[in-house]
């Protein structure tokens, strides 16, 4: 059943915005899953890809001259080559970023993201979610983690701790852990504000029960494919929902209103 959604407006990232130049996340999905598509024409093993690319996006050195090296044949290097022109229109803050970045800070590889590094990352995200969306429905129990800005700050959160880490109390309407929260039930998947809980053990306790465990996380692009990339070391199959910007204290030093294309995790979760 589709709730009232909240206010849906272009937000402003530090480093990216997923509304690009429109005032609809829509266009950004349509091009990543094209993108993928292709992707998955020119190269059918989808695991291997996307160990590719997670190694690739690694060396920024490498990153740094693709331009001029048009003659590698790696397959991630021309995976790069075809989703820079196409992503650049919603990443165009980047460089700026990284020209203020302090030094104290060049080295968090979070934080210094660099351009190119994030259309791989955006890559990497969908091809991960491709990868493990029919493994995570059918997991015995599925959690969400859902990060602390996407909150209705207007409002004083009544959020609590249940079980596993914080809960979103449905105080607003304007809240989007509200409304997502609602979505993931909808879906048998159990909403969390991840503030707390320990992932790991909570995974160990799910695994020694004989059950099998999914995650579904939500945040940030650098910070959700650094997530993903722990879940699948640890095999446990994963997908996720980037944020629309990034918006947080550990980007501008304070907490600002965030969202998510809800639509788009309904779509996600409506895969099979």
């Amino acid at each position: 059943m589709r709730h009232d959604r909240p206010p849906y407006k272009p937000v402003e990232g530090k480093t990216y915005t997923l509304f690009g130049k429109s005032n609809s996340t829509r266009d950004y999905y349509k091009t990543i899953h094209e993108l993928a598509d292709r992707i998955m024409v020119l190269l059918p093993d989808l695991q291997q890809t996307i160990e590719d690319l997670r190694i690739f996006s690694g060396r920024k050195r490498v990153l740094r001259r693709l331009p001029k090296n048009m003659s590698s044949t790696n397959p991630a290097a021309e995976i790069a080559r075809l989703v820079d022109p196409a992503l650049k229109m919603y990443t165009e803050n980047v460089e700026e970023h990284l020209k203020t970045l302090p030094l104290s800070k060049i080295w968090d590889r979070r934080l210094a993201t660099s351009r190119i590094q994030y259309h791989l990352y955006m890559v990497e995200i969908e091809l991960t979610n491709r990868l493990f969306i029919k493994e995570f429905i059918k997991a015995d129990r599925k959690i969400a983690l859902m990060p602390y800005c996407l909150q209705d700050f207007s409002v004083s959160c009544r959020s609590a701790r249940n079980g596993f880490d914080y809960q979103c109390k449905s105080c607003s309407g304007n809240c989007f852990q509200n409304h997502a929260s609602r979505i993931l039930r909808d879906h048998g998947i159990e909403p969390y504000i991840w503030m707390e809980g320990d992932m790991k053990r909570l995974a160990g306790y799910t695994l020694e029960e004989k059950r099998t465990f999914g995650v579904l996380g939500i945040a940030c692009v650098p910070e959700l494919t650094w997530g993903m990339r722990n879940c699948r070391k640890n095999k446990i199959p994963v997908v996720g929902i980037p944020l629309n910007a990034n918006r947080c204290i550990r980007w501008f030093g304070s907490f600002y209103h965030n969202s998510i294309d809800l639509d788009e995790m309904e779509r996600l979760l409506s895969t099979l």
